[in-house]
């Protein structure tokens, strides 16, 4: 989605990176972590899954901590 994509580069360089180095940090923090850098509430799985379009306990159910 072009929109979502330029939306978060804007809040990107607010904070001074870029697309890159945001994605990068993203990947370092989960694999420090061992999970997802952030909590999946029930809003968001179904948020999640109505984009993925399959149901929310298909797509991120083993994603929890």
């Amino acid at each position: 989605d072009a929109e979502l994509k330029e939306q978060a580069e804007k809040v990107f360089a607010e904070n001074g990176m870029t697309l890159e180095e945001a994605t990068i940090l993203f990947f370092e923090e989960t694999v420090r972590l061992g999970r997802l850098p952030f909590e999946l509430d029930d809003d968001l799985r179904e948020y999640i899954a109505k984009q993925l379009d399959t149901p929310a306990s298909d797509s991120v159910g083993s994603v929890r901590p």
